[in-house]
């Protein structure tokens, strides 16, 4: 858990093995609402396991910000009680992060985690841009800038997504490339290629976001998975086309 003011970022184990129904504890500390537990009933078990750890992030970081559930849902999206924005992500069988806040500033959120080395090379030819493409390699660091611009590009069109814009956003509407000079090993990770203080650029396509929409967030590498959040903040002015995006 990090909390910072009234903005919340969780980030629990999901469960694995087992067949646990989902109205027990599940191993999380967390016995489900009735309604959340509506939302999966005829699930499998482990749709159901994944669920409920994603749910019971959702508690612990509504529990921090002084409210309750249930955490619903509308369409695809996870329904927070009024007044809270957030997002809901999971790892199959890994992880399961959820970003909650209260602040009014913040139009929007979204969370993304993902295991390093899931992602294929076609994977890189669906989601990357030329420019994004030009700077993977075909190593373990490529893999990691891979999983690293995919998971921005996840928790940004999640948080996008709740904005109700004119047309839904694509991978290549938004570009991620990491601040020249900037890529600095992470001395207690030998197998990361970045650590902390390292940045990224963000560039949304022209019109993409409403004018005065800027956007702030972060990459966090936790062993083998990446895990990112995203807050779009309203501000005065127009937006600029590039926003700075810390990775630690």
């Amino acid at each position: 858990m990090r909390p910072a003011r009234d903005v919340l970022a969780v980030l629990r184990p999901a469960g694995v093995g087992g067949d646990t129904e989902a109205h027990t504890d599940d191993g999380y500390g967390y016995d489900m609402h009735p309604a959340e537990r509506e939302l999966v009933r005829g699930s499998s078990p482990a749709r159901r396991r994944e669920f409920a750890a994603g749910r019971a992030a959702a508690a612990d970081a509504l529990r921090l910000l002084g409210r309750s559930g249930p955490v619903l849902r509308e369409a695809r999206r996870p329904r927070f009680p009024v007044g809270v924005r957030g997002s809901i992500s999971h790892c199959r069988g890994a992880a399961a992060t959820c970003l909650a806040t209260t602040r009014p500033d913040v139009s929007a959120v979204g969370v993304d985690v993902e295991r390093v080395g899931r992602l294929s090379p076609e994977t890189a030819a669906l989601v990357c841009t030329p420019p994004e493409r030009a700077l993977l390699t075909d190593d373990h660091a490529g893999e990691r800038l891979l999983t690293v611009m995919f998971s921005a590009k996840e928790a940004f069109y999640k948080a996008a997504g709740a904005l109700n814009l004119p047309r839904e956003p694509v991978f290549h509407d938004l570009e991620v490339v990491p601040y020249p000079g900037r890529a600095k090993r992470d001395a207690g990770d030998p197998g990361s290629e970045f650590g902390t203080g390292n940045g990224l650029r963000l560039t949304p396509a022209p019109g993409l976001l409403p004018d005065g929409c800027t956007v702030r967030g972060q990459v966090r590498s936790v062993g083998p998975y990446v895990w990112t959040t995203v807050l779009l903040l309203r501000v005065g002015g127009a937006p600029a086309a590039s926003r700075a995006f810390r990775f630690a």
